[in-house]
């Protein structure tokens, strides 16, 4: 009997409970209800929504060229295999470094003249690309000391210091 008696208390507790629940809920919706009346959405107007949409295309743009770097990274990081040529000093090693993102660590690599290597292709490209002596050539007339300006015509960048050539296509 005293269970019956513990089981109809704890269905009345329960039956209290739930009757709260419901008229704590009606007083929140008329909370909300006169929150909005004492403050009504205010419409924004055009300057305010030019600035929202630029946000939001500067926001598009930023992950647009994320992917784009991503993309470029995979490419990269392709490996290729190739003959190394030091043009500088044929038949001496040539120690080279190579970082091309921000996050990428540092890594050195030793190439000995004429041996086949396998690397990444955006190291291929930075052999290839920027190791150079430029030549500055002149304009005619430049050496006039009464003209002011630059007097380089144009810079000779055909004088490599290495080539990687690659092999198999």
């Amino acid at each position: 009997m005293s269970q019956e008696n513990e089981l109809e208390t704890l269905q009345q507790d329960i039956d209290k409970a739930r009757v709260e629940l419901e008229q704590t809920k009606v007083s929140i919706e008329e909370k909300k209800k006169e929150m909005i009346s004492l403050n009504p959405r205010r419409d924004h107007d055009e300057k305010e929504m030019s600035l929202v949409a630029k946000q939001v295309s500067m926001s598009n743009e930023r992950v647009a060229m994320k992917e784009n770097l991503e993309k470029q990274k995979l490419i990269d990081n392709q490996k290729i295999t190739g003959k190394f040529l030091n043009r500088r000093a044929p038949g001496q090693p040539a120690k080279l470094c190579y970082i091309k993102y921000e996050d990428d660590p540092v890594k050195w690599y030793t190439f000995e003249d004429g041996k086949v290597y396998t690397i990444p292709r955006g190291f291929v490209e930075q052999i290839n690309e920027h190791y150079h002596t430029p030549h500055f050539i002149q304009a005619e007339g430049a050496m006039d000391p009464n003209r002011m300006g630059s007097s380089i015509h144009d810079v000779d960048t055909s004088n490599k210091k290495y080539a990687f050539v690659a092999m198999g296509f």
